[in-house]
């Protein structure tokens, strides 16, 4: 057991000095300092809870319901169109692919099972993505 411990300790280090890992975290770091994107997320949260509240209120006003949903769409494409998070969300999936590629190959390794296609669940987690493998 202590060798399996000691090789997923030297795992964990190489993902930390992974071009992956370092560009996602470099990515986060401008992104916080990027005063555009933080306030779009801080607007984005304060946005979504707006369109959350309403829908959880029983007598809520479908006019509001449609500005408000209107609001969020409008701080989602300014997302999408903010250099920084681009950025962030771009390293950020090309981090998780190597994650998914790192646990599919010692899935492989143990059970001799290939990664099929999942269906999604909506977590990172679960995801097995659409089967392209990434060689550098």
């Amino acid at each position: 057991m202590e060798k399996v411990l000691n090789q997923a300790e030297m795992l964990g280090e190489a993902i930390l000095e992974s071009e992956e890992y370092i560009a996602m975290r470099l990515s986060e770091q401008a992104a916080m300092r990027d005063e555009a994107a933080t306030q779009l997320i801080a607007s984005y949260t304060e946005k979504r809870t707006k369109v959350e509240n309403l829908l959880a209120d029983a007598n809520m006003d479908p006019g509001e319901l449609a500005r408000a949903g209107a609001e969020l769409q409008k701080i989602e494409e300014e997302i999408d169109a903010n250099e920084a998070l681009n950025k962030m969300r771009q390293t950020r999936d090309t981090f998780n692919e190597m994650m998914k590629n790192v646990n599919a190959i010692i899935k492989f390794v143990v059970t001799g099972e290939k990664e099929e296609e999942e269906a999604c669940t909506g977590s990172c987690s679960t995801c097995s993505g659409c089967g392209h493998h990434h060689h550098h």
